[in-house]
């Protein structure tokens, strides 16, 4: 492919280049910081397929934070496609994240994030993966996440200074009616849009 191909006004022409993802990776010396933490006993369970996979519950454990870059909103999927941007996540992505305002203003491709949390083992206790997050808004886009102590879809949670709201999956919102108008009328109230 000629350079000159590569100069395009919408960043996202180029996503067939980087079917695996684009990333930020800063340099090899502050990249993962070994910190140790209690987890406070939360039990996070996914099922993919018939296998469960569960995290959490143990009572002391190091734990790598992992450093991400800053983004206005953060949509955190659990997929088993390997690559945290799937392509036939593309289009609803798109068209959802370009509804939604934020204080008004619309949300360019450039302010939001996607995370597949299944190409991040070392995420073993989701509530302090998401209190590390460099946001303030997060969406959870999953009908295979169980937390304990969180009461389902469609609703708004608050982590420390973060805001959560988790959905059903995008596969799922977007396949019937009912559930596409439960997700938005659940993302109008979450950013404030009336």
């Amino acid at each position: 492919m000629s350079e000159k191909k590569q100069i395009v006004d919408n960043p996202l022409l180029l996503t067939s280049l980087f079917s695996e993802g684009v990333f930020y990776i800063p340099n090899e010396q502050n990249r993962f910081v070994n910190s140790p933490s209690k987890v406070d006993n939360q039990e996070v369970e996914t099922s993919v397929g018939n296998e469960k996979k569960a995290f959490g519950k143990s009572e002391k454990e190091e734990m790598k934070k992992i450093i991400l870059p800053e983004s206005m909103v953060i949509n955190l999927i659990f997929d088993e496609n390997p690559s945290h941007w799937p392509e036939y996540l593309n289009e609803p992505l798109k068209k959802i994240m370009g509804a939604i305002k934020l204080e008004g203003n619309s949300i360019a491709i450039s302010d939001y994030a996607v995370y597949n949390l299944s190409l991040m083992p070392e995420v073993k206790d989701i509530s302090k993966f998401i209190t590390d997050l460099n946001t303030h808004h997060i969406i959870i886009w999953s009908s295979q996440l169980k937390i304990e102590g969180w009461e389902g879809f469609n609703k708004e949670y608050q982590l420390v200074d973060k805001k959560v709201l988790w959905l059903k999956d995008i596969g799922t919102v977007m396949s019937t009616q009912k559930d596409k108008i439960e997700a938005w009328t659940s993302m109008k109230f979450f950013f404030k849009m009336d």
